[in-house]
């Protein structure tokens, strides 16, 4: 049996995907950011419940502002596609994936109406 490992969103420009952080498992779909070098960054709620965090990483947003992010080390998952370990940050109210994830599939932006990712 082959699967099917391809994802197409027709939500552009966003991307499904599941994060795991100490057993707790969530699924979201997030905005495909090409401006963040980063892994995976999302809002509060989805991660700490009440858990501290592993630790803080300084973040230099768009504006050329600085601030402290709390980070979790969990999994990240697109899809059929294999998980493998990042950095998650929290911060602001979305959730974003970045280059240090997205870098490692082919994306496919096809006309500003869908998202292709391929292994």
């Amino acid at each position: 049996m082959v699967v099917n490992r391809r994802i197409v969103s027709s939500r552009f420009p966003y991307v499904p995907i599941r994060l795991e952080v100490r057993q707790r498992a969530v699924s979201v779909e997030a905005l495909l950011d090409t401006g963040f070098d980063g892994a995976v960054v999302v809002p509060r709620t989805l991660v700490m419940n009440g858990m501290p965090p592993h630790g803080e990483f300084r973040l230099t947003l768009a504006d050329g502002s600085s601030v402290l992010a709390p980070y979790y080390r969990g999994t990240l998952q697109l899809g059929e596609m294999e998980p493998f370990r990042v950095n998650i940050l929290v911060l602001g109210n979305e959730s974003i994936i970045g280059l240090a994830a997205i870098n490692r599939y082919y994306i496919g932006l096809d006309h500003g109406q869908r998202v292709i990712v391929e292994p």
